[in-house]
Parts: structure tokens; sequence; C-alpha cells
């Protein structure tokens, strides 16, 4: 009686183990998530310094450039050394990978062809690049079913919809730098306090 046969021929004890594999996979791509969260703060830092570098140092037009060329160096060499180490990947973290590469390459390709072209509005080019912020994370936050992630999204966009309403640079810079805070550095650090804990708790039970 408890381990009935459906219409499918799938019986009741198949589906409790493909809803908890479901569960694990989803439980892995948090802990990946997680174990990315030093990226989120970096990625938040070179954000802040690059904006600061526009607004208060000379040579602006390399700011973005030269922070971004740097993170990605960096970026780089911690994820190479943590596969050197044994680090490995399942189906949805490189899943969740996979959202963050698109959207580098379309921030990427938004930029590149918004200045080349002179097609460059200040309320256009920082909204668009908030929406696609928040576009990769509400992605990743309904692939992980998290939704910690989900009000990140909701920072990002808020922040982009703001940009079409306040419009002078200071007022897009400051929602900019706002949106940096909460959605990057402060979400990057959470990220980090979840794997510590997490590492932590594995340290206790093999005590």
């Amino acid at each position: 009686m408890t381990n009935f046969e459906p219409d499918n021929g799938t019986s009741r004890d198949e589906l409790v183990q493909r809803v908890a594999l479901m569960e694990s996979m989803i439980a892995e791509g948090r802990r990946t998530t997680t174990r990315y969260g030093w990226m989120f703060l970096l990625w938040g830092l070179v954000y802040f310094t690059a904006m600061l570098w526009v607004i208060f140092l000379p040579f602006r037009n390399w700011a973005w450039p030269v922070c971004v060329a740097l993170a990605l160096v960096i970026g780089a060499v911690v994820k190479w050394r943590r596969r050197a180490a044994g680090g490995t990947e399942s189906l949805r973290s490189r899943s969740i990978e996979s959202v963050w590469k698109a959207l580098g390459t379309t921030i990427g390709l938004f930029v590149v062809a918004a200045i080349a072209t002179h097609h460059f509005d200040a309320s256009t080019y920082f909204g668009a690049i908030l929406f696609f912020l928040g576009m990769a994370h509400a992605t990743s936050a309904l692939i992980l079913r998290w939704g910690v992630q989900g009000v990140v999204a909701a920072i990002w966009w808020a922040g982009g919809v703001a940009c079409f309403i306040f419009t002078t640079p200071a007022e897009l810079a400051t929602i900019f730098l706002t949106a940096t805070f909460f959605g990057m550095i402060l979400f990057g650090l959470y990220a980090m306090w979840l794997e510590r804990r997490r590492a932590s708790a594995q340290v206790e039970q093999h005590a």
C-alpha cells in the first residue's frame, strides 16, 4: 500500500529518491555559491575602486580597464590554485558558473559597443548594467531556490529602475555604489560567513 505504482511506472520510493537528489543538488549549488563569496566581495571592491578612481583621481579612462583586468587575474589565479588543490565541480555549480560567465561577456560587449559607437547616456548605461546584474542573481536564485540571492537580485533591479528616475552624475554614482555595497560586498561577506560556518561544522563532526 505504501509503495504504490503510479501510472507512469514510477514507485513512491523512486520519487522520494529523485526529490532527495534534487535537494542535494540544490544544496551543493548553494555551497558552491558560498565558496565563491570571495569573488562577489572582490568584484564589489573593484566596482567601488573604479568608481572612486573615476570621481577623484586622474587618468580616469584607465580606471575600469585596470581594475577589471586586475580582478580577472586575481580570480583566475585563485580558481587555478583551488582546482590544483583538488576542488571538484558539480553539474549545478557549472551551471551557476556559466550564468556569471555569460553575464561578464554581456556586460563587456555592452560597454565596448556603447563606448565605441558613442551611444552613451549615463542613465541608460548604469541602468542596463544594474539590470544585467539583477538578472544573473535572479537566475542563480531560481536555480538554487535561494531567497537571499533573490533579495539581492531585487536590490540590483531597484537600482536599475532608480537610474531612470535620479539622473544626475552624483545620483547615479550613489545608486551604483549603494547597490554594489548591498548586492556584492555584503552578499559576498554573508556567503563567506556561511562557508566558514559550514567548514567549522564539518571540523566539529570529524573531531
